[in-house]
């Protein structure tokens, strides 16, 4: 694998790696991971660590990229740096680099992307078995790095400020058809681009450490409850619930992005019990909105964490469900100036030179920071 860095010289959302592989083998496990600030510290197991991406996909070897686009774009606000982590069993082409480890090595506009570090023999350094070097410095990501511009607003809104923007749904008065399940599963429509960055809700536990988790796909929820197939998890973790008295608040390490005009699903779950209300209006009919989300009635899930925990002739599934609480955004606009760079998807950042050929290098993986 390639570990490396990458720092944000303006506000960036990193949307797909482009990269050479020793193997031309279809299917390969592939995986791409990320984490906020650099990785020193962090190379020996993926503590710390947040898989963005997990596939087999098809490798073309070393004369055609293998393009991998991120279903959740990575944001990097101006001046932040954060760290990725490429790594297959495909091995991954690198570059032994002229500059240091942590020092630049391409840059243009946006982005600037530093000399990182390969692994080899193993995902994580805990491979270095038998005294064997698995660790090599001054590797540097050889290919083409996706991302957009964006610039974080927060106009005036018909609701309380928060962190960017806020939507709150609770409502006294509807305390009567208050109803606790195991989680909560709703669609929101995004009015202008936005980024949902957290949820508030309230729980029936009181219980510290209580798992919780939280999972989205693109589009509607429908033919997608019964199993986790179709979604991707982007919280999990072990938190302090509050109680129906106070908020709990999950702020999400990585926003989930929402295009204007399109649909994002959300299932809110946890054995501490997510409360929600039955809703005055129909499953997929908006019950909440402001000028840049819209919130639709969703779909409340008892008894275990998917629908096949309908055992015994349970029922599990309830509609006209809602969310109730706070859901925090951004919204963006995405731009795409003139690059020095040939254009992309959004824009790209392209490392690659072919008269360094002689440096290339082949490990498991490649891990950099982007600035």
């Amino acid at each position: 694998g390639i570990m490396f860095e990458i720092k944000a010289r303006e506000d960036v959302e990193i949307t797909s790696f482009s990269f050479y592989t020793v193997s031309t083998t279809k299917k390969t496990k592939t995986e791409i991971w990320t984490r906020d600030g650099p990785y020193k510290g962090f190379t020996s197991s993926s503590f710390g660590w947040e898989k963005i991406y997990s596939g087999d996909i098809d490798h073309r070897g070393l004369y055609e990229l293998t393009v991998v686009k991120l279903k959740t774009p990575v944001c990097i606000p101006q001046g932040e740096t954060a760290s990725f982590y490429i790594v297959s069993p495909g091995k991954i082409i690198n570059v032994e680099s002229d500059v240091k480890e942590g020092k630049p090595v391409a840059k243009d506009d946006a982005i600037e992307l530093y000399a990182g570090i390969a692994l080899d023999y193993d995902y994580w350094e805990y491979g270095c078995i038998n005294g064997w070097k698995c660790m090599f410095p001054q590797r540097s990501f050889e290919g083409i790095i996706g991302y957009n511009v964006f610039s974080v607003t927060d106009p005036p809104r018909d609701n309380p400020p928060g962190a960017g923007a806020t939507l709150i749904t609770y409502d006294g008065d509807r305390s009567k058809d208050y109803w606790s399940t195991f989680g909560i599963m709703f669609e929101i429509k995004a009015r202008e681009d936005v980024e949902i960055t957290s949820f508030s809700f309230y729980t029936v536990s009181t219980t510290k450490k209580t798992k919780t988790e939280i999972w989205t796909r693109d589009g509607p929820y429908k033919g997608f409850t019964s199993s986790s197939f179709g979604w991707e998890k982007i919280y999990s973790g072990d938190i302090d619930h509050r109680g129906l008295y106070e908020l709990t608040v999950v702020k999400l390490k990585t926003p989930v992005c929402i295009p204007q005009g399109e649909t994002a699903s959300f299932y809110i779950v946890s054995p501490g019990k997510i409360i929600n209300v039955e809703s005055d209006v129909k499953e997929g009919k908006p019950v909440a909105k402001d000028d840049a989300i819209e919130l639709y009635a969703g779909i409340a899930l008892d008894y275990d964490y998917w629908e096949y925990g309908c055992i015994n002739g349970w029922k599990c599934m309830f509609p006209q469900r809602s969310f109730e609480g706070i859901i925090g955004y951004n919204v963006f606009s995405v731009t795409d100036p003139p690059r020095d760079n040939p254009p992309g998807a959004g824009a790209t950042l392209i490392t690659y030179d072919g008269d360094r050929s002689k440096d290339y290098w082949s490990t498991f993986g490649i891990m950099f920071e982007i600035k």
